[in-house]
């Protein structure tokens, strides 16, 4: 695990390029404490920094092949590079390193060479014979790759945060229309944040030509659901028992000690139990804030008490939270309004001075149907079956009636198209809500446009509204907030997380199952439950997901955190977006209970100390940067 930079200029590096290079690594040097290295020549510069954990002697980047025709760097792990080096069998190996692989994949395969791979990574290599640059990303995007193409060639990074860096770019003011959306989804679902700043989508390469200074990008994995309903529901449940089990024994491969995350959920329970069965006594890692309604410390105790593993509880308070906070911004790159995003900075910051890697639970829910959402899909199907007269009735009905009525979201989501009211797990303010303080609102902007290309691909495989729901948060939700938070808050710590959930051949028994295996007897992630039953306790197989809870929406009513949020709002710098009465308005109802604005006021609060941080306070950010204040 690491993070590097890079320059590509066809007509030459400048001088100052190498400076600029130096102060991008810099930006990102947590990612990789162990080492730091900057290697430049006539057109290609890379900047490392390594976080060393498997082949702590010759894993050092960048390297090149033995006839020095390909060059390159990459960050995350191939948890199959053993099989893959075992299929270049005349080929000579001066060490064990997943990247010396790799550029050997490419020059026997090309840029195809990538579908090979299984595991999370963010790929740069330099074709020195083609004069071409290559870049790719995992499947499922686990790991981050920013890209700036200019008139003098491609600059790329594995964090956005270094691009302030860059002389040409530096401004992060964000386009006004993905502000908008962020007020609804809580994160900006895009792959451009502002002019000429891109992430490489997730499943794609990248290349660039420095004769024709073309970009081509092209998709090598689609996350598609098709169910298969010729294999049994037995022997689909043993099938992902076993590729489940496998898949994090090769999440495990590391030269360093591993250990878990553990709430109290079926998710991370059944990869701590997994991993405790191949490495007995791991640690295992749960974090609270001493309010025991939002506390998962009992729960997960109960577990390790069932796996006999160790459990290290990380204890936190409000002033930790707050004093957390300012850096859980800087380090998200762009706004993530998830109020869990602190809560996971502050137990990654104790595991990393534990361990060096971590297993997580993640993404189970979007592959095996976990959110009770999925579920109300297949009765508001069903109304939205019905004669066009009769749905008419039943929308005007929806519209009509006051929000407490019991039925009126089943009428609604009935009667409105999938494409126009699903948009994943968070749905932060309506339109109306926006326009009262939002100065940039554009009414004629509609809040799932960014998501109708992915439906109208998800129409043409014929998918099922459910399946449809899966593949939206697949392509968005957990791409957008899911793993930016999981990668950016635990790589600050320089701590590497790993997804055994987010595997080609996990992805793979889940796409296969029909809704009914998913859906069943009352509970969500039915055969996922079913296929660890023996594994697990009774009460952890039952509990619904709580997903890090932390009591944010009790301490913004009192003295907690309700003066730090005042405070943040009566001097927020972005006033050219919000308007801060209606902001402070958002604050003054929750404390006195008259709304529950928590999301809302969140949602604002990280907003406002993102533009600080990477607009309006650029220059402070840099200078702070560079001191390693932030």
């Amino acid at each position: 695990m690491c993070g590097f930079a890079g320059l590509f200029k066809p007509g030459g590096l400048l001088t100052e390029d190498q400076t600029e290079l130096e102060q991008m690594s810099q930006a990102i040097r947590f990612r990789g404490p162990d080492e730091n290295s900057l290697v430049a020549e006539d057109k290609i510069a890379f900047a490392f920094r390594r976080l060393s954990i498997i082949d702590l002697s010759g894993g050092s980047q960048p390297k090149e092949t033995d006839d020095k025709s390909v060059c390159g760097v990459f960050n995350g792990e191939i948890y199959n590079y053993r099989e893959l080096r075992d299929t270049l069998a005349d080929e000579t190996f001066t060490t064990n390193s997943e990247l010396e692989i790799m550029l050997k994949l490419y020059r026997v395969h090309g840029e195809e060479f990538i579908s090979l791979l299984r595991g999370m990574f963010a790929i740069a290599f330099y074709d020195r014979e083609k004069e071409r640059i290559f870049l790719g990303r995992d499947p499922f995007g686990i790991k981050p790759l920013y890209y700036r193409v200019t008139d003098d060639g491609i600059t790329f990074a594995s964090e956005a945060k270094a691009f302030l860096f860059d002389p040409s770019y530096a401004d992060f003011r964000t386009k006004d229309e993905l502000v908008q959306h962020y007020f609804t989804y809580q994160y900006m679902p895009t792959k451009s944040f502002s002019d000429g700043l891109n992430i490489l989508p997730a499943g794609h390469y990248l290349t660039y030509d420095a004769k024709t200074r073309l970009v081509r990008v092209e998709r090598f994995f689609d996350p598609m659901f098709r169910a298969d309903r010729e294999m049994d529901y037995e022997a689909k449940k043993t099938l992902l028992r076993e590729t489940l089990t496998e898949s994090v024994r090769y999440h495990m491969i590391s030269d360093v000690p591993v250990g878990t995350f553990l709430s109290s959920g079926i998710d991370s329970a059944i990869v701590t139990a997994i991993s405790s069965k191949i490495n007995p006594g791991i640690k295992a890692f749960t974090v609270a804030f001493g309010v025991k309604e939002y506390s998962e410390i009992d729960d997960a105790s109960a577990i390790t008490r069932h796996l006999d593993v160790e459990h290290i509880k990380v204890i936190r308070d409000a002033a930790d939270f707050k004093a957390a906070f300012e850096k859980v911004v800087w380090a998200l790159d762009f706004p993530v309004a998830d109020p869990s995003t602190v809560a996971i900075y502050l137990v990654c910051q104790e595991a990393s001075s534990q361990l060096k890697v971590v297993l997580s639970g993640e993404c189970a829910d979007e592959l095996f149907g976990g959110y009770k959402i999925y579920d109300e899909s297949r009765y508001s199907s069903r109304i939205f079956g019905l004669p066009k007269p009769v749905k008419s009735v039943l929308a005007f009905l929806a519209a009509v009636l006051p929000d407490w009525v019991k039925g009126k979201n089943l009428l609604y989501r009935g009667t409105t198209p999938l494409e126009e009211r699903y948009i994943g797990n968070a749905f932060i303010f309506k339109e109306k809500e926006k326009k009262a303080f939002l100065n940039t609102f554009d009414p004629a902007l509609r809040f799932y446009t960014p998501e109708k290309d992915i439906y109208a691909r998800a129409k043409e495989k014929g998918l099922t509204p459910m399946q449809q729901m899966q593949y939206v948060d697949m392509r968005s939700w957990i791409r957008g907030d899911i793993l930016v938070k999981g990668d950016r808050l635990s790589m600050y710590h320089s701590l590497e997380v790993r997804v055994p959930f987010l595997d080609k051949e996990v992805f793979r028994v889940a796409a296969s199952l029909c809704d009914e295996e998913k859906l069943a007897h009352g509970t969500t992630k039915y055969i996922l439950r079913d296929a660890f039953h023996d594994l697990i306790d009774e009460a952890t197989f039952l509990r619904p997901k709580l997903g890090y809870p932390v009591p944010v929406r009790a301490w913004l009513r009192g003295e907690e955190l309700y003066p730090w949020a005042k405070e943040i709002l009566e001097n927020m710098t972005c006033t050219d977006y919000i308007k801060r009465e209606a902001a402070l308005k958002l604050l003054e109802d929750h404390k006195a209970g008259r709304a529950d604005n928590y999301r809302k006021l969140w949602t604002i609060l990280v907003f406002a100390t993102w533009y600080r941080l990477y607009v309006s306070d650029a220059d402070e950010t840099r200078r702070r940067v560079l001191l390693g204040e932030l």
